[in-house]
């Protein structure tokens, strides 16, 4: 029965994508709504949904389009109820930014064939609406710790995630396996904002920099943090005690100039735009995309205000290696978990 409605749901939608869309490019005379739902309730938080409202800033500077905004809260019933808010105000695209709607998102998809749906963080494939976005955070991840082990002047380093949720545990995950690849014996704290899957480690930066203080208090001297807007709590720390962070998502070299050794960024700005685009001018294709060092999707910034507080050595270790992960001449192994 499911197969026969996700079939009968491609037939609709392919019919309905031609009619709106057309067969190569949008009919610029209409002005199509774009709905967005946050994950948590922070929207300009300089890391995850900023990143993604970049890229929708970009849509609407390049393409008629309209963008509403709903936040997602920290539960399923939240991030459900924000995307029927807006499919009441007529949108023709949905990006959301959480994860937790993964598992009820099958009624949502089939109820509203004529939508599009974007989902950031999610692995879901079959429907003919739907494309899902996979972000290879574990390979960035890997450039970062084996920066942090070459970096370190103290042999500790630190992780600080914003809860333990699986894309957090990739996260991890990618860091451990370069610090190991590193060749040094260094020694690793990691600690969780929030325990379990409590989005609400996210926005906590009182709570993240109390961890920070207290890693780097114990002779950490850099701290990947993997937090959202509470990781801003992780920069001040770094500040006040004249140590590192790398911080994550964005580019948040800026915020504090050389305190910020660099920023593993998740270009969901890059993937919301190109896919988006591709509904916008007719050549979506549904599915599950994965976006990683290769295209882009991740990476490490310039090192724009810290890269004279690396030593060239080292920079030319790191190119090599982000090469060698792209071409797969290194491997991030999956997590034992």
């Amino acid at each position: 029965m499911i197969r026969a409605k996700v079939y009968i749901g491609m037939m609709v939608f392919l019919f309905i994508l031609v009619s709106i869309f057309g067969n190569n490019s949008i009919c610029r005379a209409e002005v199509v709504r774009i709905g967005f739902v946050t994950a948590g309730n922070a929207v300009n938080d300089n890391s995850f949904n900023g990143m993604t409202i970049a890229g929708l800033r970009r849509l609407q500077r390049d393409f008629q389009v309209e963008v509403l905004v709903r936040s997602g809260g920290y539960v399923v019933e939240s991030v459900r109820q924000a995307i029927l808010s807006l499919l009441k105000e007529n949108v023709r695209i949905i990006v959301t930014n959480s994860a937790t709607v993964e598992g009820r998102f099958a009624e949502i998809a089939l109820d509203y064939p004529n939508v599009v749906f974007v989902l950031n963080d999610c692995n879901i494939e079959g429907y003919p609406n739907v494309v899902s976005i996979d972000y290879a955070q574990e390979m960035g991840s890997y450039l970062v710790g084996a920066l942090c082990a070459w970096q370190t002047k103290t042999g500790k380093v630190g992780f600080i995630g914003g809860n333990e949720m699986p894309v957090i545990k990739g996260f991890l995950n990618g860091f451990l396996q370069g610090v190991r690849f590193s060749g040094r014996d260094i020694e690793v704290d990691v600690k969780f904002v929030r325990r379990g899957n409590s989005e609400k480690g996210f926005e906590d930066p009182k709570q993240a920099n109390a961890l920070a203080m207290g890693m780097y208090n114990s002779g950490v001297d850099i701290i990947y943090a993997v937090a959202g807007l509470a990781g801003n709590g992780v920069i001040q720390a770094a500040r006040k005690t004249g140590n590192q962070v790398v911080g994550v998502d964005s580019n948040q070299d800026h915020m504090a100039k050389g305190v910020v050794l660099t920023s593993m960024m998740k270009r969901l700005d890059v993937a919301v735009y190109k896919e988006v685009r591709s509904i916008l001018t007719g050549t979506f294709a549904p599915g599950c995309k994965v976006y990683n060092l290769g295209n882009e999707g991740v990476g490490l910034t310039e090192m724009k205000y810290s890269k004279h507080l690396v030593a060239p050595e080292v920079l030319d270790k790191l190119e090599k290696l982000r090469n060698d992960l792209i071409s797969g001449n290194v491997k991030v192994e999956p997590s034992a978990e």
